[in-house]
Order: C-alpha cells, then sequence, then structure tokens
C-alpha cells in the first residue's frame, strides 16, 4: 500500500507537482523513502497531516526538515437536540453560480489564517488563486452544497460555505467582513449552517481550523464545537 497520493487539482494550481503522505503515523524511514519516492516522480511540494501525540511522526518530520505550515484543529459537535441562539441577522442563500468580488474579497479573508499565507515559499498570487477557485466551486456546488451569506446595507457582511465530508456536515469557509465585524455575523451564519445541516438529516457538523486563529476557535467552542482532533500539517519542499 502506498504512503502516498499524487495532487492533481493542487499541482494544476501551482504549476508544479504536489501530493499528499497518507498515514497520520509514519517512522523516520517510511517518511524518508516515501519522499524520495515523490522527489524521483518530479514532485515538489508534499503535504503531511501528521498526528500532533505521535512523537515519531513529529521526529520525523523534523529529521526530513518539513516545515509546520498548520496545527490544525477538527471541531465536531452533535446536532441532535441542539440549542440554536441566533442574534437576529438576517441570513440568505447565495444564488448565484459565480462569486462576485464581494464574495471573493470574503473567501480570501477566511484564509488569512491559513497554512498558504503561513509558508513563506507559496506567493500570494497563488494563495489568492487557491481561495478563489475554492469560493467558485462553491458556488457552482462543486465543493459546497450551499453558500449563504448576511447583507448589510446592501453589502455583503459575511459568508459561510456548506458541504459534507464523511458523512458529516462540514463548514468549508467562513468569513466576516472587517467593517462588520462585533455584530455577531459569524455566530449566526454558524448556527444557520448548524441549522441547514440539521435539515437536510446531518446527525454531526464539523469544521477544521487553525489553532492559531483564536478566534475563529473561541467562536466554534461558543457555537457548541469540542475538539476532536489537532494535527501538525507540515509542507516539504523538495
Amino acid at each position: 500500500m502506498s504512503h502516498y497520493q499524487i495532487l492533481n487539482w493542487d499541482s494544476d494550481v501551482f504549476g508544479f507537482g504536489v501530493a499528499k503522505i497518507l498515514p497520520e503515523q509514519l517512522n523516520e524511514n517510511d517518511l524518508t523513502a516515501a519522499l524520495q519516492a515523490l522527489k524521483k516522480q518530479n514532485i515538489k511540494l508534499v503535504y503531511w497531516a501528521s498526528d500532533s501525540q505521535d512523537a515519531i511522526s513529529q521526529k520525523a518530520a523534523q529529521a526530513q526538515q518539513g516545515f509546520l505550515a498548520d496545527r490544525k484543529v477538527t471541531y465536531l459537535m452533535s446536532l441532535e437536540h441542539h440549542q440554536i441562539t441566533a442574534h437576529g441577522n438576517i441570513i440568505e442563500e447565495y444564488k448565484e453560480t459565480t462569486p462576485s468580488e464581494a464574495l471573493e474579497f470574503l473567501a480570501l479573508q477566511s484564509g488569512l489564517y491559513s497554512r498558504f499565507t503561513a509558508d513563506p515559499k507559496i506567493s500570494n498570487e497563488i494563495f489568492e488563486k487557491i481561495y478563489k477557485l475554492w469560493i467558485a466551486n462553491s458556488t457552482n456546488k462543486q465543493l459546497a452544497q450551499a453558500v449563504l451569506v448576511v447583507k448589510k446595507n446592501q453589502q455583503l457582511a459575511g459568508m459561510i460555505t456548506l458541504g459534507d465530508k464523511n458523512k458529516r456536515g462540514d463548514i468549508g469557509l467562513l468569513a466576516v467582513h472587517p467593517d462588520y465585524r462585533g455584530l455577531k455575523i459569524g455566530a449566526d451564519l454558524v448556527y444557520a449552517g448548524q441549522a441547514w445541516f440539521a435539515k437536510h438529516g446531518f446527525k454531526q457538523s464539523q469544521v477544521v481550523t487553525q489553532c492559531d486563529n483564536k478566534p475563529a476557535c473561541a467562536l466554534y467552542e461558543k457555537c457548541g464545537y469540542a475538539i476532536e482532533k489537532i494535527e501538525n500539517f507540515y509542507h516539504f519542499w523538495l
């Protein structure tokens, strides 16, 4: 069984070969072998979401000079019997199949703590390309089932994308415009997402964010989520 997978979408975006390591735990010999095999296939960038609690994996990543691009935290909550307290912001579904410039701006805001901004070898141009494609593929329903928004003064003040992953309702992107923060828009978007998931038969909701994104972590915990796992997300440049 192979320890890695070539990522065609990422490779197309970056313009060079990108792959990911599949097991969450590997010793140094197995990680080295996987990276060497990928280098022979002209792969330039390798991702690894590793078990943050496994000392052997962390030692292996550091020995191979992996760049710790993100401490990725997965939040999970049960939607059964969950009480939702909204704050009065009006939520509506974004109906267009292509994103407006305002929606693209919010998508970029959602990625400011991402590993694509943390890694100095990844250009801002690539970061913007990734998140613009992400929101485009959310509005056209390739990556999301719904995009919900809040408007203030005829402007987009916040948005959330909703999909499914591993039979769970999955929050993809979430952002509030800097001009409209402090109005509980983020919380209301999360609550609206939970209601949407429950309506569509999901029993659980999950969201993945960055440990360094303290505001997002605080928001999700306030909205009923608990940490399921934390992974150390490494980038290896070959």
